[in-house]
């Protein structure tokens, strides 16, 4: 069982509307965060588990928006404190929190621009979007890299059915990894006696590998889960450059402005959406095979659309299997 806590302000304005800030805060007790095999053709059941009992983040966002905020500039950072207690290796093997060499103050930072050309930044029916941005990922481990990640995203917002009752979405997102800092991994740390355990070097030898891996290399952002290849688990493919595609169509089936107060809930629903997905990705070392070997995923979702947030629930499938997504915002 894990909980989280989490506190946030959204656009807080500073002397004008045009200069905002957002901050936030969060406390996750007996976190689990999963570390999968580098590749697009990983194995989905290697895994290391890193393992903390509290997590406290915080952070802030600076914000600059023009042109009746079609345009936004903004600069973000993060600190964490994390109590790690262990991890677990993909043979099943638990090391302390010593030995694993989890990182206990990792620190962060992303900047960006976003420019929006559409009829509405909550709720686009036409119109494009583009977005940079730049992550500083610190190392989760003493033995993996320090690294930045750059990401693309462009997406744009066709009307095809009369009034804006559908809507297609094309989406095309590029990412890519530079290391700042290479890790370092201590070899004599995976050498055994194959005479008391057979086999037990060549299992040491893929992991040395694996880890060495991870230490020369960093990551672009990973498909998987909530937005990109849906129908896989959350963190699914990663490797030093990402590339995916991806089609969406949404059907407005009803739409209405109906007031609520709830408890501690109020608002406006704004309407119900279905949607109709199809997505391919993939990752790779190196920008000459990013066009070759794609994984697909094809689904359906229902969106509640509310004044404020649209909340959706998505079911993807892959060749692994499917994947159901609760989140708050479009996955593009």
């Amino acid at each position: 069982d894990f909980q989280i806590d989490i506190f946030s302000i959204f656009d807080i304005p500073l002397f004008t509307n045009h200069l905002t800030f957002t901050w936030f805060s969060t406390k996750i007790r007996n976190a689990g965060w999963p570390e999968g095999e580098r590749g697009i053709d990983s194995d989905p059941d290697s895994m290391y588990y890193l393992l903390a009992s509290e997590v406290d983040a915080s952070g802030g966002e600076i914000s600059v928006n023009v042109l009746a905020n079609q345009l936004e500039f903004y600069y973000a950072y993060s600190d964490a404190s994390v109590k790690p207690y262990g991890l677990v290796d993909p043979n099943g093997t638990f090391y302390n929190a010593q030995n694993a060499g989890i990182i206990e103050s990792p620190r962060g930072y992303r900047y960006g621009l976003y420019l929006d050309d559409t009829d509405n930044r909550r709720d686009p029916r036409i119109g494009y979007r583009f977005q940079y941005e730049k992550w500083g990922q610190p190392s989760s481990r003493a033995g993996n890299s320090e690294y930045y990640q750059e990401d693309y995203n462009l997406t744009g917002y066709i009307p095809v059915l009369a009034e804006g009752k559908g809507v297609l979405v094309l989406n095309q997102f590029y990412g890519s990894s530079t290391v700042i800092k290479k890790g370092t991994v201590d070899q004599s740390q995976f050498f055994c006696d194959n005479t008391l355990i057979p086999g037990c070097q060549a299992i040491l030898d893929e992991l040395y590998a694996r880890q060495l891996a991870e230490a020369e290399n960093g990551k672009a952002t990973s498909l998987g889960g909530t937005n990109r290849l849906r129908g896989y688990s959350t963190n699914r493919f990663y490797d030093s450059y990402t590339n995916f595609r991806g089609a969406e169509f949404r059907w407005y089936v009803h739409e209405v402005q109906q007031a609520f107060n709830y408890f501690l809930e109020k608002g406006t629903f704004a309407g119900l959406q279905l949607a109709f997905f199809y997505e391919q990705g993939t990752v790779s070392p190196d920008k000459a095979s990013l066009w070759k070997n794609m994984r697909s995923s094809y689904g359906a979702g229902t969106r509640f659309i509310f004044n404020t947030i649209i909340v959706r629930i998505d079911r993807g499938f892959g060749k692994e299997g499917g994947e159901t997504t609760f989140f708050v915002g479009y996955p593009f």
